[in-house]
């Protein structure tokens, strides 16, 4: 029997008629009318819709099972799987799966090539163009770029079915995979969603339920909440449908992973639910600090890096990261600090913009006095910015790193320079004594203690 027949055999059986069945996948009648008589093929979840309507497996839809049944089962009727602790698949699981992408791929349109008879029309074209040669260069190269278009256009065509074919075969890839893993999950559906966010008490709320594959009486259920270092776990509630619910706060904080545990007496399985990315992120104002080449001039004095005086600005955004105002709190204090190796040397002093700074109006700015550093080769500067919210939450943002270099000599150590006629160290500019790492930590949202900065609170 074909796939068709065997849809239109379950089809009559049920006593649907084909616009039944239609309204039941979603689809019209004339696409029922096609899969039976084998004109088109259904995609992998109407095959699967049909598998759950009919109680049959899409292996015997396609063809690979003989037999009508699911799933063999054993003398006291469990379902034949994997065994028991077990993520692999058996080999006849594998085998199943094998067969059943084999088998729908043979049956998918084949793409069409030149018949022979137009691959003829084209080797007669070739030839006439020959033969027209002597009527003239002119009327040769018109002639020669409508077959280059017409070539560009066969391979486009050719490339969109190449584009096709490779789609539908990632397509079926990604069903397949989530066929397998729907049958090792131990939920039958479940959901999880964020409710809201208590900025000033520093929490999220989540609620989720869920719903396992296989219930058995007096089975219990929790869900755990990793949030950061800190793992919750909330009993859930059994409810209509033998369905378990729970609503919980977690800490406000940028990653938390919520999932659910079935306990059933001695034993305790645990699946992953949902993850959450960047709560805590969304709620942080953006400040953008503006110092390029701040750390360019520099000498070096003996051992010691001189910096000079160094003014820089910053514009406090209303949105988030992402662009966003909702649950955006407001700044209010901006410090900007020069760190070496993460931990702060000074602060800059606030300032009015300077009179040759022009278009600057939405900025603030701060100034640096000249400071003189003892560094060593491998040492880190840069300069940040220490944001605190309406909620006293305080981040740290780094902007562009520097690495101490030095000037080297040929034998490869770090040159000091001479002194001079007067025996003093000269104050000299040395190039090469920072370099940039190419690292800028201003969308970052660190911890001021991992700053060295004490005082702050983080959330």
């Amino acid at each position: 029997m074909t796939i068709g027949e065997r849809i239109a055999q379950k089809r009559k059986e049920n006593n649907l008629s084909q616009e039944a069945l239609g309204e039941a996948l979603g689809v019209s009648r004339q696409s029922i009318s096609k899969w039976e008589s084998n004109n088109a093929l259904p995609e992998i979840e109407k095959l699967i819709a049909m598998s759950k309507l009919f109680s049959v497996s899409v292996g015997w839809l396609l063809g690979v099972e003989e037999t009508e049944q699911r799933a063999e089962t054993d003398e006291g009727g469990a379902a034949e799987s994997a065994p028991e602790g077990s993520d692999e698949l058996s080999e006849e699981q594998l085998k199943m799966v094998e067969e059943i992408v084999s088998r729908y791929i043979a049956a998918q349109p084949k793409p069409q090539t030149l018949s022979p008879r137009r691959r003829r029309i084209v080797k007669v074209c070739i030839v006439a163009a020959a033969v027209c040669l002597a009527m003239g260069l002119f009327w040769l190269s018109s002639q020669m770029d409508q077959m280059e278009n017409q070539y560009n256009n066969l391979q486009y065509a050719l490339d969109r079915v190449t584009d096709s074919v490779n789609s539908q075969i990632n397509g079926i890839g990604s069903r397949v995979e989530e066929i397998l893993q729907s049958q090792n999950n131990l939920t039958a559906d479940y959901a999880v969603d964020w409710v809201e966010t208590d900025i000033p008490a520093g929490t999220v709320t989540i609620s989720a339920w869920a719903v396992p594959k296989t219930y058995r009486e007096g089975m219990t259920a929790s869900f755990l909440a990793v949030c950061g270092g800190e793992t919750l776990e909330i009993p859930a509630e059994l409810t209509e449908g033998q369905t378990f619910s729970a609503a919980f706060d977690c800490p406000l904080v940028d990653d938390i992973q919520v999932s659910v545990v079935f306990q059933s007496g001695d034993t305790r399985e645990t699946q992953f639910l949902q993850d959450f990315y960047d709560l805590y992120i969304e709620t942080v104002p953006m400040v953008n600090v503006f110092d390029g080449w701040r750390l360019d001039d520099v000498t070096m004095e003996g051992g010691s890096l001189k910096i000079p005086t160094n003014v820089l600005w910053y514009h406090v955004e209303d949105t988030n990261y992402y662009g966003e105002r909702d649950n955006v709190t407001e700044v209010t204090q901006v410090r900007v600090g020069l760190f070496q190796n993460r931990e702060l040397v000074a602060w800059g002093e606030p300032i009015e913009q300077p009179s040759n700074y022009h278009g600057f109006e939405a900025c603030d700015f701060v100034q640096f006095d000249p400071v003189s550093l003892s560094v060593e080769q491998g040492d880190l500067l840069c300069y940040a910015l220490v944001v605190t919210d309406e909620y006293g939450r305080t981040t740290v943002r780094g902007g562009e790193e520097y690495v101490v270099t030095g000037a080297s000599g040929e034998d490869g150590e770090q040159a000091v320079p001479e002194e001079d006629e007067n025996g003093g160290a000269p104050s000299v500019q040395v190039p090469n004594a920072l370099e940039t790492t190419g690292l800028i930590y201003i969308y970052n949202y660190d911890d001021p203690d991992d700053w060295g900065l004490t005082g702050y609170r983080y959330r």
